[in-house]
């Protein structure tokens, strides 16, 4: 029956998508609305998916050479890598002899000796300014300085003449202190879980995760736990209702004890106190969601309340193309929070470690990353680990490069084009899906990489895959997302699919075989179904 539907040209059913959509009416201009995005006009899409300036920057079209191994003429959706033809060749060209002009002529931050542990010098105060370009606080820094008049800069001491403590007023500017250069986004997070979490501790994810983030906890021996997701991510009230309630503690002796007729012991409850919050906030890895403005304020109020600390991987902050205003990065409401309550500020107790790299906006084989805090106390446990002292900073002379590129306007007009480029190749890949109509369900994101996939009732990722395999055309099942075994059944109707890394051709080409894989899957069933009522 099997190789009969393989073989067989089974035709879609006209049955309709479904498009999952929010129906949160609040107002809070920094909530993302679901699935009301704009997407850039015609005019600004190419039929072959690539940009207009991608010639100028690029090179070869050629797909990422990790996957050269895969089956001649395989479409690949699953794959989170840049399209090769859109990665800045000529901007990382000229960086290079920029540096090599200013290493031969010896300029100062421009040598092959040991460099600062937070990065080579200029090179922070470089990635300030280009971050506060991106982010846009260059004019929220002016208001600033309007109100406090000469206080230039965060991190004044003040003193309390109420109670003669010491505290720090805040000022939510990005400032070069908050800043340390990474190998990217994955060493980021192994320095910040190196640093903050032992064997043992717990670390919360959201039930879909970036799957490769919890490897790097297993290796760590921490215990990954779950908390449920709403249409935002990580259910923060969820998780607030955990931290007050407790988990309840079944002893693992109970079963034997009901085996032999004995009185199984009572449940009690025990605390839930993690370590670690992992979560990807902004356009998120699988799901594309964003958590709201809120649930983020919520979640570093938790922080302090319960003394956890939030890896927010932030990689796709930058990479969004939503004409509503996203909400605050994690370091900026920390922040805020810290600013409304200085008190908190004289300890050395700061929640948030956000991650970040410039991997999805210029290229990943430079492995430059940087980790951003509140302020200069989280930064300073991160300089103090042993291999940074003793060798300096990771990134290395590939920080004074990147360093050179993010100087160049032709750089951020590169990275407008990719924003646009991805934008066009999104609304193509949800337009395809719309139109296949096979039941499954979706919601469009409008920045990141990636679209998650409800599949129709009754096909699993493990039973689309023969079919998907036969007609070459690949996607990242949902199981391979989940951040630990409990949760695989919970994502087996799931499936991720890339659209940075093809044409939009080749996207479009692929959606139609994966409809077709689901539309063969159905079909067997049915075969199958009547073939058990007749026997």
């Amino acid at each position: 029956h099997l190789q009969s539907c393989l073989n067989r040209n089974v035709q879609p059913t006209s049955s309709p998508t479904k498009i999952t959509h929010n129906n949160n009416s609040s107002n809070n201009s920094t909530t993302p609305t679901r699935n009301k995005r704009k997407y850039f006009p015609s005019s600004m899409r190419s039929s072959g998916g690539v940009m207009a300036s991608a010639g100028k920057h690029g090179g070869p079209t050629t797909e990422s050479p990790l996957l050269a191994n895969q089956p001649k003429d395989t479409i690949n959706l699953a794959v989170g890598h840049p399209m090769q033809s859109e990665l800045p060749n000529k901007i990382i060209s000229d960086a290079m002899k920029r540096c090599g002009s200013k290493l031969k002529h010896n300029q100062l931050g421009y040598d092959l000796n040991y460099i600062p542990s937070e990065g080579p010098t200029g090179a922070v105060e470089e990635l300030c300014s280009f971050l506060r370009r991106q982010y846009k606080e260059d004019e929220e820094e002016e208001e600033e300085e309007e109100e406090i008049g000469s206080e230039k800069t965060r991190g004044k001491r003040e003193q309390n003449e109420n109670d003669g403590k010491t505290t720090t007023k805040m000022k939510n500017v990005l400032q070069p202190e908050d800043l340390f250069f990474t190998s990217g986004v994955s060493h980021g997070i192994e320095m910040a879980t190196s640093i903050l979490a032992k064997p043992n501790d717990i670390v919360v994810c959201e039930k879909a995760t970036y799957f490769l983030a919890t490897k790097i906890f297993e290796d760590h021996d921490m215990e990954i736990t779950t908390v449920k997701s709403n249409e935002f991510g990580l259910d923060v009230n969820a998780l607030k209702i955990r931290l007050e309630e407790g988990d309840t503690f079944i002893n693992p002796i109970n079963s034997i004890l009901e085996n032999v007729g004995a009185t199984p012991r009572k449940k009690r409850k025990v605390l839930f106190r993690p370590k670690l919050v992992y979560i990807v906030p902004t356009h998120s890895n699988p799901q594309g969601l964003t958590m709201s403005q809120e649930a983020r304020e919520e979640l570093v109020r938790l922080a302090y309340q319960y003394k956890f600390h939030i890896i927010a991987d932030e990689v796709y902050h930058i990479l969004s193309w939503s004409k509503e205003p996203l909400p605050d990065r994690f370091c900026k409401v920390e922040r805020d929070y810290l600013a409304k309550n200085p008190e908190q500020t004289a300890a050395d107790f700061r929640a948030v470690v956000s991650v970040s790299s410039f991997t999805k906006i210029l290229a990943p084989a430079l492995r430059v990353g940087w980790i951003e805090t509140a302020d200069s106390v989280m930064r300073e446990k991160f300089s103090k680990r042993g291999y940074i002292i003793s060798g300096g900073n990771s990134a290395g002379f590939s920080a004074n490069v990147v360093s050179e590129a993010i100087k160049q306007a032709e750089t951020e007009v590169f990275m407008n084009d990719l924003k646009g480029s991805y934008a066009s190749r999104c609304a193509v890949l949800c337009d395809k899906l719309e139109r296949e109509g096979c039941g499954w369900e979706f919601e469009k994101p409008s920045g990141g990489y990636f679209v998650w996939i409800k599949l129709p009732e009754g096909v699993t990722s493990k039973s689309l895959e023969p079919y998907a395999k036969h007609l070459k055309v690949t996607y990242l099942a949902g199981e391979r997302c989940s951040a630990n075994d409990e949760c695989k059944e919970d994502l087996e109707r799931y499936i991720r699919l890339c659209f940075a890394h093809l044409s939009a051709s080749k996207i479009q080409e692929g959606v139609s075989k994966l409809s077709e894989a689901v539309m063969r899957v159905m079909s067997f069933q049915d075969v199958e179904s009547k073939r058990l009522g007749e026997d």
